[in-house]
């Protein structure tokens, strides 16, 4: 027998029917109570509240959760409720308290159609089971009903706001992935492309407003797409994080790098002068050169590296991202020439603090 996994849906639909039933069966609890009903009848409650869910945990593991299962398990839920507002002799208060809990788990838990078909569960169950029962009503409420009833409906209410708690957590816990996947390149550990378009509108403002030196490189494989064909897309990823990794060793924690498209990477560099920003690009394309891969030893790695710096006449991020790739398209396949490489200092935290406070894109002028 195979078992499938089942989900955090499937889960919260298992305990959704463990209380649904534990409610409807204090409240039924308290209408027996007052009749003093006979032992088989007690019987009828309490063997549902234990053996039904495990059946419906047992069925969803073995179909995996089926649509056509949901719809089973469903009409099942509204069967059993019905069944037990006859045995409770269609007492007025635990069968509002019992369909009332039955519609709103089944909406709650899983969708309109869900409700409607509980809710024809349950007049089946009520048909077969008043039958049986000569739809004997019973109208009078004592304080054993009361009591039940109330129960009933705390133990529900405590459910789902233990639910709605733990679906807010989700929540919030998936909003915080999804940041993160905006934020960082999940192959390189880089900035991703929006959200570092984000800091390069921080540095654009920030080196326009204090007058400092700024630069972007764009750095870009060379004949990447022949390698592709040649190797396969295994091989070509591992010529990405390569790049990546030597990025990684040729500039600051705090130069904002990301993976600027398929092969391509952007690095911003602030604080530094035009001699600097070419021996990075220098260490770049050398270091490159000098790295192998471990299944492809005979692959050579080159790079084209464009530099622009940040000049008066630049009006936004595009027009200085515009100009970095027009270097980048002259610099392709021309020979560098290597000099000494300098020593970086790292960036400062005070110079990261105040790029961080400048307001992003699409703030307010005045923030």
């Amino acid at each position: 027998m195979v078992h499938i996994k089942m989900d955090s849906t499937q889960q919260r639909s298992d305990w959704g029917r463990i209380v649904l039933l534990a409610s409807c069966a204090l409240a039924a609890a308290g209408a027996l109570w007052q009749r003093n009903a006979s032992w088989p009848v007690w019987l009828a409650i309490v063997l549902p509240l234990v053996a039904w869910p495990l059946l419906a945990r047992w069925r969803t593991r073995r179909t995996g959760g089926s649509d056509i299962n949901d719809v089973i398990l469903s009409f099942v839920d509204g069967l059993v409720i019905g069944v037990w507002v006859a045995l409770v002799h269609f007492h007025l208060l635990t069968s509002a308290i019992m369909l009332m809990v039955l519609v709103h788990c089944a909406y709650a838990m899983q969708s309109v159609r869900h409700a409607v078909l509980a809710i024809a569960g349950a007049i089946a169950g009520v048909a077969v089971a008043g039958l049986l029962t000569s739809f004997d009503v019973q109208h009078s409420t004592s304080s054993f009903t009361i009591v039940g009833s109330l129960l009933a409906v705390a133990l529900y209410l405590a459910m789902l706001g233990i639910a709605t708690g733990h679906l807010l957590r989700s929540l919030a816990h998936k909003e915080q992935m999804l940041m993160v996947m905006r934020r960082v390149d999940a192959m390189t550990g880089f900035f991703g492309r929006m959200y570092w378009q984000d800091l390069a509108t921080r540095l654009f403002a920030y080196a326009k407003q204090k007058d400092i030196p700024a630069f972007l490189i764009v750095v870009d494989v060379d004949n990447f797409r022949e390698l592709n064909s040649r190797h396969g897309d295994t091989a070509g990823d591992e010529v990405i994080i390569a790049v990546a990794n030597t990025l990684r060793t040729c500039v600051r924690p705090g130069d904002a790098t990301c993976r600027f498209g398929g092969d391509s990477f952007a690095v911003l560099l602030s604080g530094v002068n035009l001699d600097i920003a070419n021996q990075i690009a220098d260490r770049i394309h050398s270091q490159a050169l000098n790295r192998r891969l471990r299944d492809w030893p005979d692959v050579q790695i080159s790079v084209s590296i464009g530099i622009a710096s940040l000049a008066k006449y630049h009006q936004s991020v595009d027009d200085w991202i515009h100009q970095a790739e027009a270097a980048l398209e002259q610099a392709r396949g021309a020979p560098r020439s290597y000099g000494s490489h300098a020593t970086l200092e790292p960036i400062s935290a005070a110079h990261l603090a105040e790029l961080a406070s400048m307001p992003g894109p699409g703030a307010p002028a005045g923030a």
